[in-house]
């Protein structure tokens, strides 16, 4: 018991790993930032009228609108 277990010691990043984890973590953030965004647009503007013609598909295959 006399003998402690010791860790060996940490070495430093070099450069290019520290590059590469910089790099890593720049892509995480960005995709983030991106279904961030994706989700507020979502959520503030509403598609469904925009894109809507104003008529309804009927069962027969046809489409009946409003602008004629």
């Amino acid at each position: 018991m006399g003998r402690r277990f010791r860790l060996p010691a940490r070495r430093r990043l070099t450069r290019a790993e520290t590059a590469g984890a910089v790099g890593v973590g720049a892509i995480l953030v960005f995709a983030l930032a991106g279904v961030v965004a994706g989700i507020l647009i979502d959520r503030l503007l509403d598609f469904d009228e925009t894109l809507d013609a104003g008529g309804e598909w009927d069962e027969g295959g046809g489409v009946s609108t409003r602008w004629y």
